[in-house]
């Protein structure tokens, strides 16, 4: 996947710098050929949209949109008595030292020790 990026970075920036060459070149055969005198103008028109097509594919075609990264968010639940742990996936409305009844090992009472978050793994 990295290597895929890097190749189509790597393309972008090329045709960024061939547009803004080919806009150079314009720009100077204006000024250095009188024959062009009478299309300086549109020459001039076309050099600036080449110039802000070489930005667009510099700027804009390199950035991809965000991707969402899905956080697993783990609960672990405790007993009192006996320290049995036990972890579970985060439910709406777990927060730390919640009661959560009776333990499964000593029937005796379980509180929701703590709460964390495990990333993805990024390639």
């Amino acid at each position: 996947m990295k290597v895929v990026m890097v190749q189509k970075s790597q393309r972008n920036t090329i045709v960024s710098i061939i547009l803004t060459l080919i806009a150079f070149v314009l720009f100077i055969s204006v000024s250095l050929f009188e024959e062009l005198a009478d299309l300086s103008m549109v020459i001039m028109i076309v050099g600036l949209v080449l110039l802000a097509a070489s930005w667009g594919v510099y700027f804009l075609s390199g950035k991809s949109a965000p991707k969402e990264e899905v956080e697993n968010v783990i609960t672990v639940i405790a007993c009192r008595n006996c320290g049995q742990v036990e972890e579970r996936s985060f439910a709406p409305g777990d927060y730390i030292f919640k009661d959560m009844g009776q333990c499964k090992k000593c029937s005796g009472p379980s509180f929701i020790k703590s709460i964390y978050s495990v990333s993805p793994k990024k390639e």
